[in-house]
């Protein structure tokens, strides 16, 4: 038998395919067959008759868990297998990037790299993949559009499985079902539908008229401003009847989120209060824990869900004063996804000691949670930063830690939110969590390196020592920084970012004698450091204005505004860069002025 690579540079290779192959086996091979073309110049046709490139389903025959594949390589042939069809669409873009050289970017960071290859041998041998994590999911925020779709495209390619249709976002659902079905489908991605959810399953316009008793009492009275009555038992009945009635006219979707409305709102009637103990939230003060309220109410759903659907599940949702671990056993078809909202982006969740925020609260919940829940105790992640106002912040190091930390801990994975406008400035970080979900090992340094060089081309090496010094200079001295966090961009001068803005300088005359994406990603970066600067001016006015009084104050109060509005309208200059949500930005410069001059004038 030869012993001599696989020769794929030649024009008489067939791809096989098993006869009567689902859609996404097909896409598969389509894939294949596409960008091996692209790499090669050669056809690949593909074939339902034998072929000395097969993708196989390996199913129950094979001893491996959920999404594994691998690549097995002969001097006959090369077989491409995953446990399902989605685990061999996964073979095909690991196997491409693996021996081929294909990068996975998105269309938010220039497109995928294909390289020209004349010569692709395959060595012989091969090798298998288990994810670190089963549950490796994105939603939507806000919307959906084609951009959702360019971003499925690259999930699948980067091995992410699940989406989560955004429940809180009005129309969101029909145009998942109008715009992403197709392609979530194509691909074999599992579909969720949640977020704060309560509102969509006992809409307030539709019940509220009829049935105020339903919803919570609030600062005395029946209000459509906060959650449900949960101590009524025709709320659970009336809901796991509309939840069901959603199972069965969307046979795709395998977990619905009945999680609560965003905030507290929690009900004040007598029987509610009766439900647990009247005890402050450790994390949360001075709202009252709700755990057992709304962990009881979920297991009433679910036991009536399982009736109609004993296949499908609920998420829930342990959140602000009902993270805490309930002492309620959960229905098995109950999954948990656990928020540490409070978390600080800087520290690792089982954080040092001079961290201030409750990172180590947050840690120490998890094994509790662990044993409550039989199904899949997941993490709603907020490591896409959206809510940083698109200020530039590097964190691969706590991922590092934390990701691996959290596989030990017994969590099965994620959902993050993303926003395709910031991408310039967060992707980074879905990369590095992609990597790390496979492999718990992943380097950062060589991780970095090598995503730098297919961002930056020429630029890559002062791109790599601007980052550094970034990170020793602003983020390592820094604060603790969190959700919503504006306070630590007043470090940030001219002064103390130069060494960073050298390497930035030298990497923009880099770039320019590379590919026009080159340039492109370096210039989103010197738009964010430029956005940091004038973030931190008009936050250290802000600072000087509310420590002033009398006429004084007044003045520097009128100068943050004057800041205020210079900074909002460069930012609408730069809307397009792919490196901010210019509105959401704007809309807190804004409401902190606002309150600001507010605070001045009482």
């Amino acid at each position: 038998m030869s012993q001599h690579p696989f020769l794929l540079a030649e024009s008489d290779h067939q791809i096989q395919i098993p006869a009567g192959a689902c859609q996404t086996t097909a896409f598969a091979a389509d894939q294949l067959s596409y960008y091996l073309a692209l790499v090669t110049g050669h056809q690949f046709p593909v074939r339902e008759a034998a072929g000395d490139i097969r993708l196989e389903v390996a199913g129950e025959a094979s001893q491996a868990t959920e999404d594994d594949y691998g690549v097995q390589v002969s001097p006959e042939g090369i077989l491409l297998w995953g446990r399902d069809a989605a685990s061999v669409l996964f073979a095909v873009y690991d196997f491409l990037e693996t021996y081929a050289g294909c990068r996975w970017l998105s269309e938010f960071e220039g497109g995928e790299i294909i390289p020209r290859r004349t010569d692709l041998t395959i060595p012989l041998g091969g090798y298998s993949r288990r994810p670190v994590f089963t549950h490796r999911a994105f939603t939507n925020y806000p919307g959906i559009d084609e951009r959702t779709v360019q971003m499925v495209d690259w999930m699948a390619k980067n091995r992410f499985n699940r989406f989560m249709v955004f429940a809180n976002v009005a129309g969101a659902w029909e145009r998942y079902r109008e715009v992403l079905k197709p392609h979530l489908a194509l691909r074999g991605m599992k579909v969720e539908m949640g977020h704060h959810s309560f509102k969509y399953w006992l809409p307030p316009e539709e019940y509220f008229e009829q049935h105020p008793e339903w919803f919570a009492v609030v600062d005395g009275e029946r209000s459509t401003r906060g959650q449900v009555c949960t101590s009524n038992p025709e709320v659970a009945r009336e809901m796991a009847s509309n939840l069901c009635a959603f199972l069965t006219e969307n046979p795709e979707v395998d977990m619905v989120g009945l999680w609560p409305n965003d905030g507290y709102g929690w009900c004040e009637c007598e029987q509610c209060r009766a439900l647990e103990p009247q005890r402050t939230s450790t994390l949360y003060p001075p709202h009252a824990v709700r755990t057992e309220t709304y962990f009881c109410f979920a297991n009433e759903v679910a036991r009536l869900v399982a009736q109609e659907h004993p296949d499908r599940r609920l998420s829930t949702l342990a959140y602000v004063n009902y993270v805490e671990p309930p002492s309620v056993a959960l229905e098995p078809n109950i999954s948990v996804c656990y928020a540490p909202f409070q978390h600080c982006y800087k520290h690792p969740l089982e954080a040092p000691a001079e961290c201030v925020r409750p990172n180590a609260r947050y840690a120490q919940m998890l094994a509790p949670w662990r044993e409550r829940v039989t199904g899949e105790l997941y993490l709603f992640a907020y490591w896409m930063m959206i809510d940083m106002c698109s200020l530039p912040y590097r964190m691969e190091e706590t991922l590092a830690v934390d990701l691996p930390r959290l596989a030990e801990l017994g969590v099965d994975g994620y959902v993050m939110e993303f926003k395709p406008e910031e991408w310039g400035t967060y992707g980074r970080n879905a990369h590095l969590i992609g990597r790390l979900s496979w492999d718990a090992n992943t380097e950062v340094a060589a991780f970095n390196q090598e995503l730098d060089e297919s961002l930056y081309g020429p630029a890559a090496s002062e791109m790599g020592a601007f980052a550094k010094a970034f990170v020793a200079d602003y983020v390592q001295p820094g604060p603790c920084v969190h959700h919503y966090a504006l306070e630590h961009t007043r470090r940030a001068t001219e002064g103390l970012l130069r060494p960073a803005m050298e390497h930035l300088g030298r990497a923009l005359a880099a770039a320019c004698t590379g590919e026009k994406r080159h340039m492109q990603a370096v210039e989103r970066t010197r738009v964010g450091v430029d956005l940091l600067l004038r973030f931190g001016e008009w936050q250290r006015a802000y600072a000087e204005a509310q420590s002033a009084e009398g006429p004084k104050g007044a003045v520097l109060v009128q100068r943050v505004a004057s800041l205020a509005e210079e900074l909002v309208a460069w930012i609408d200059t730069q809307a397009k860069s792919g490196a901010m949500d210019a509105p959401r930005a704007i809309s807190t410069i804004r409401s902190w002025t606002q309150r600001l001059q507010r605070q001045a004038s009482e």
